[in-house]
């Protein structure tokens, strides 16, 4: 099987976490991160240049293109950054006090990475409670409220407080809070933010002549993660069923893929699985279809606890299998076992012609999971679990206090070599 294909220009398109995130901050220390690793790895990169752009994407002007000049395993590679912090201000505890409640008293089991976290809190919690009782024990109700009073009354001190639960909570757990949650209070934030994306994508995708992409690859870290496979299981719905009439047709890829989707096979190697992916990938391209996304990666992702973390009334498993939350490999169709339809017939020189279209969400027979974690970040953690035994889950060790998420903001830093070459990798950049 050849999967290999000779690019002429591709595209990485980064998604930022949760937080007061700058414009440019994260597009920049990642493509740094990618650059100094393909120095020290790759003697052809040594005259490569990063050049700044605009990148006649964006919509805010706010936002850059950096170009990574070509190489000789590599072509010109262009980095964005969908920028949506924006679309996120003035949380208030009123917008996450649901998604609180889900996580702190939840129905179902915990995820065991999750526990630690879960442990600790309640923990903090009742530990304050019984100081709390300890002192009005001991120090009696009026003492307690003189002192509350002394305190309150120092603005300095007031300010400082409320500032730290602001920029340590608020402004950054705040963001996850609202995104997990479909409330009528936070619809317009998360509405706002797909329809940013998916203008922010297409474009990208209708690129054409010099500036015209063979391949894209989508990188999402923290939260920035879940935004991206939203983003692309609403794209994928939009260029599934695109094709042109063309007179030669090879699509075998899809039907070996379907043996893992109806229970066939199963995955022994997740390297000839994605190499299966990639292939499906070039045939879907060959018959016209624009789909461009050959790879998914996602960073430190909360994803992985999808289950404990979206307040939703039905459960993510009977969400999977209406196919409202793709997986990998898809889920086949119940009567017909396939993940495909035929197309309508169209005329070709010999007669007639139809095409094999995936269905809705059948996004990752033709793009590829690659999801990275430290161990001590406890944001982050496997996929297989919710979404498949077709994602590449790849696990760097790293060491961390406690439940502290240890190197959740460090994953392409120079330092983290390991992380960085497990980014290199996934990110198929030499593929002449």
């Amino acid at each position: 099987m050849v999967s290999k294909h000779d690019n002429k220009r591709q595209a990485v398109v980064i998604i930022h976490g949760m937080g007061e995130q700058r414009p440019m901050d994260t597009l920049r220390s990642f493509v740094e991160g990618i650059r100094q690793y393909l120095l020290k790895t790759d003697e052809s990169e040594k005259n490569t240049v990063i050049r700044s752009k605009p990148d006649g994407i964006s919509d805010i002007y706010e936002t850059r293109r950096l170009s990574l000049s070509a190489s000789r395993n590599r072509p010109i590679t262009d980095f964005y950054e969908f920028y949506w912090a924006h679309n996120m201000r003035e949380n208030k505890f009123g917008h996450i006090t649901s998604w609180l409640f889900k996580l702190l008293f939840p129905k179902k089991r915990i995820p065991d990475r999750v526990k630690i976290v879960w442990n600790t809190i309640w923990i903090f919690f009742i530990a304050v409670m019984l100081i709390v009782i300890l002192l009005l024990w001991i120090l009696g109700y009026d003492k307690i409220k003189s002192i509350l009073s002394a305190i309150i009354v120092l603005p300095s001190l007031f300010s400082i407080v409320a500032l730290f639960i602001k920029n340590s909570f608020l402004n950054s757990v705040g963001d996850a809070g609202r995104y997990f949650t479909p409330s009528p209070a936070n619809v317009g934030e998360r509405s706002m933010i797909r329809q940013q994306g998916l203008a922010f994508l297409k474009k990208i995708h209708e690129r054409v002549g010099k500036d015209k992409y063979d391949r894209i690859i989508i990188v999402g870290h923290s939260l920035g993660s879940v935004v991206a496979y939203d983003l692309l299981r609403i794209l994928w719905t939009e260029y599934d069923d695109s094709y042109e009439h063309v007179p030669v047709v090879d699509q075998t890829a899809i039907s070996e893929i379907e043996k893992y989707s109806n229970g066939k096979k199963e995955i022994s190697s997740i390297d000839e699985f994605q190499e299966l992916q990639n292939h499906c990938w070039l045939q879907q391209k060959n018959i016209g279809n624009k789909w461009r996304i050959s790879d998914f990666i996602t960073i430190g992702s909360p994803l992985c606890n999808a289950d404990y973390l979206i307040v939703n009334n039905v459960s993510f498993d009977v969400l999977k299998e209406q196919r409202e939350f793709p997986v990998c490999p898809p889920v086949a169709d119940d009567r017909e076992k396939s993940i495909h339809y035929n197309s309508d017939p169209y005329d070709i020189k010999d007669g007639k012609r139809t095409v094999k279209i995936l269905h809705h969400a059948a996004l990752f027979a033709v793009t590829r999971w690659t999801n990275i974690y430290f161990s001590s970040d406890y944001i982050g953690g496997p996929m297989q679990r919710l979404f498949g035994p077709g994602v590449r889950d790849i696990f760097v060790k790293r060491k961390s206090i406690w439940f502290f998420p240890g190197g959740h903001t460090s994953y392409w830093n120079r330092d983290s070599e390991a992380s960085l070459a497990t980014i290199v990798k996934a990110l198929h950049l030499r593929n002449r």
